[in-house]
């Protein structure tokens, strides 16, 4: 149990909704800007797997916010699991820009999502970054034991 006065997760949730508004924005931006590079946008061999800008703001939002709420929720009970969220975060989303390299129509579709998945997981790592700098100690010592 914690000491009174002393906050009871590693980081603020509210820091995860800057981060999800603000990185599914960026996104749109960089989706834009790609589609002006000459992205097609296509995923696959159809014309049927056409990525668009809500599925570009949905899926940065859902992510970062739910999976958030997740490692809040584990945060209160065990510190040092955010620590160890933000980089696994932050790998599935770099590892992740395998996908759009490998299927993506043309090359300017693979840059762009790739700068896509980048942008989520930075958003990510400081999403569940520690905001609570009294927790700080504590949560750097559970990571590590």
């Amino acid at each position: 149990m914690a000491p009174q006065g002393t906050p009871n997760s590693p980081f603020n949730f509210i820091q995860v909704a800057i981060a999800a508004l603000g990185a599914g924005y960026l996104n749109v931006i960089i989706f834009f800007i790609g589609g002006s590079a000459g992205a097609s946008m296509q995923i696959g061999e159809t014309s049927h797997d056409v990525v668009h800008f809500a599925q570009v703001l949905g899926y940065t939002w859902a992510s970062v916010i739910v999976l958030g709420f997740v490692v809040f929720l584990l945060g209160r009970a065990k510190k040092g699991i955010t620590k160890v969220a933000q980089w696994i975060g932050l790998i599935i989303a770099v590892a992740s820009i395998a996908f759009p390299i490998m299927n993506s129509a043309d090359a300017a579709t693979a840059i762009t999502l790739s700068l896509i998945h980048i942008m989520t997981g930075v958003a990510w790592f400081f999403a569940v970054h520690y905001g609570n700098k009294k927790l700080h100690t504590e949560a750097q010592a559970l990571a590590i034991a």
